[in-house]
């Protein structure tokens, strides 16, 4: 089975690296994970481990943390610019590589750095999609991650407990806040209303396949993509979405049946609480950067059941 080789520099990323590490054996204990310290025996050449290791995996990631890119050596020079640097050496071997996978993991706040920061055996990193690993959402993070190199790698994995808890919804405004929490329904009811006015969901051909690449999250300070319009999942379902004033309205169809619900908007993040046919369920999703995809993760808070979902905008 072809495994997963993690790169990460030790001044930068060292901390999240073992963290992943770790959670990569519990969520995919028949996968081979590489990673520097804990698998290069005492005496063996570096280089030559680093290729050999990449012959047996599929996939590796570039764990970048926020100074990856700028970090300096004794001299002073940025050691990227050092074509001997081991972070560089294996990722711009990796890239040479049609059957190794290389996917960009980004830590402790990092982004990812543009194709004029890097040498250029690097420069095509600054096109591969990243995930985004954060503290507060962890397990839901990991469990994103672990859906994708599962697909990369050809694994169906076995079933498993449910994942994490799901990230927190927005806290319910405090005691004296009624006016805003009233103007906030009084919003929802204008939203609702809307829908009337709507047309059904358009009649759209389904997918050619499944949307099932992850797509980083919003940098902070990047404008907002509102996500009123049309949407479509995998499977060929329709709604429409609303956004207004931090909150949102839904309704539409799926293969399931019929859908509707409300939620709120946090950055890019959507909290969703909607029924179908009746039965109810938690989604929180993740707006893409150019505003075309929400992926996330939903729940049954009645029967446990959970998974992934991904929406693609409809044009």
């Amino acid at each position: 089975m072809k495994g997963i080789f993690i790169s990460y520099r030790r001044q930068d990323s060292q901390s999240a690296a073992g963290r992943l590490a770790d959670h990569l054996r519990d969520h995919m204990p028949a996968v081979p994970i590489f990673r520097d310290v804990e698998t290069i025996e005492p005496g063996v050449d570096f280089v030559e481990a680093i290729g050999r290791a990449l012959q047996s995996c599929g996939v590796l990631l570039a764990i970048i943390g926020p100074r990856w890119s700028t970090m300096t050596d004794a001299a002073g020079r940025r050691r990227l610019d050092d074509a001997n640097d081991y972070a560089r050496l294996e990722i711009s071997t990796a890239l040479q590589r049609s059957d190794v996978l290389v996917i960009p993991v980004l830590v402790e706040g990092a982004t990812m750095p543009a194709a004029d920061e890097l040498p250029d055996d690097l420069k095509r990193l600054a096109r591969r999609n990243a995930f985004e690993l954060t503290d507060k959402r962890w397990e839901f993070d990991v469990t994103l991650l672990v859906d994708a190199l599962n697909k990369a790698l050809g694994i169906v994995p076995a079933p498993k407990p449910p994942p994490g808890p799901l990230p927190p919804t927005p806290v319910p405004p405090a005691a004296g806040s009624w006016k805003k929490w009233a103007w906030g329904v009084g919003g929802l009811v204008f939203l609702i209303a809307i829908f009337s006015a709507e047309e059904s969901p358009p009649d759209i051909a389904p997918l050619d396949s499944p949307v099932s690449q992850y797509v980083a999250p919003q940098p902070s300070g990047t404008a907002q993509l509102a996500v009123t319009g049309g949407w479509q999942d995998a499977e060929g379902g329709k709604y429409r979405i609303i956004e207004q004033g931090g909150q949102v309205v839904f309704q539409g169809v799926s293969v399931h049946g019929a859908v509707a619900g409300a939620g709120m908007v946090q950055g890019n993040q959507y909290s969703f609480s909607y029924t179908v046919n009746g039965a109810p369920y938690q989604a929180v999703l993740l707006l893409s950067q150019d505003g075309q995809y929400l992926r996330g993760q939903y729940r049954s808070p009645t029967t446990g059941e959970n998974g992934l979902v991904a929406l693609q905008r409809i044009q």
